[in-house]
């Protein structure tokens, strides 16, 4: 990752980097109206403090400045949790030594931002891509759509937890910069693309399943030039949108009206 002006981000163990993008999982396991994710925030930076050696009184101080509010989407949840590692690793080594209520005023402000960008990253575009997918594979190969679902969804937020952990800890307290990189949205735009194609193919191998069981004909060599163009149309309506439900019921659309284009030709 370019350094574009940030300070140098110290080396940190890979073991430390491991600890705290696995305790992520666990996040919200302690969510309370309080605090919201603070005692998993705490939790996940467990490894950081660790990895620094802090004392008695330095492990009671570390406690007491993560008990504020903390709250994220959980799969971009590391981009936070990267940014407050490299805040304490800072305060430690005396590079930045922390005032009083700095880490509680950062993690208040970076969270309703980490919330909003997560939530339209994944619940709008990661999630509709894997479950259109998913339910594609599932019309074509049985059961595999379910495994192509999970695995699928898997990849895209540990790959996305590990990055933005990466990202954050560069940043440090920079890391809203990130919130409008392209390496952090582009990722969700695919996501939207994909998705939308699946849609327009989705609802193509429907249609031709169920021309098939009323006519009791299979259809001819039009039916797959009619499925291709849908998707690849679905697809081109997805691309460039950064909301991914347009792109959808735009997919959804064009795969309706080739079906019935489909059965006019069928005629």
């Amino acid at each position: 990752m370019a350094n574009h002006g940030w300070a140098e981000a110290p080396a940190i163990p890979l073991r430390v980097r491991l600890g705290v993008v696995l305790r992520s999982a666990w996040l919200q396991a302690s969510l309370n109206y309080e605090g919201m994710q603070n005692l998993g925030c705490l939790f996940c930076l467990v490894p950081v403090a660790l990895w620094l050696k802090l004392d008695r009184q330095e492990w009671r101080a570390f406690v007491r400045r993560h008990l504020g509010l903390f709250n994220s989407n959980p799969f971009i949840s590391p981009l936070g949790l990267g940014a407050l590692a490299r805040l304490e690793a800072d305060h430690h080594r005396g590079a930045r030594p922390l005032a009083e209520d700095t880490i509680e005023r950062f993690s208040a402000r970076l969270s309703a931002p980490l919330g909003a960008v997560g939530d339209s990253l994944f619940w709008a575009a990661v999630r509709p891509q894997m479950v259109l997918l998913g339910s594609l594979v599932a019309l074509l190969a049985g059961g595999w759509g379910l495994a192509v679902l999970l695995v699928g969804f898997a990849a895209w937020q540990w790959t996305y937890r590990w990055l933005t952990f990466s990202w954050g800890w560069t940043l440090g307290t920079q890391v809203g910069v990130m919130l409008r990189d392209w390496r952090l949205r582009r990722p969700a735009q695919i996501a939207g693309l994909i998705a939308a194609t699946c849609a327009g193919a989705l609802v193509v191998v429907l249609f031709l399943r169920g021309y098939a069981r009323v006519t009791g004909t299979a259809p001819d060599w039009r039916s797959s030039a009619v499925f291709i163009v849908a998707a690849i149309g679905a697809g081109v309506l997805g691309y460039g949108r950064r909301h991914a439900t347009w792109a959808l019921l735009g997919g959804m659309g064009l795969g309706i009206v080739a079906s019935i284009v489909l059965l006019l030709l069928g005629r």
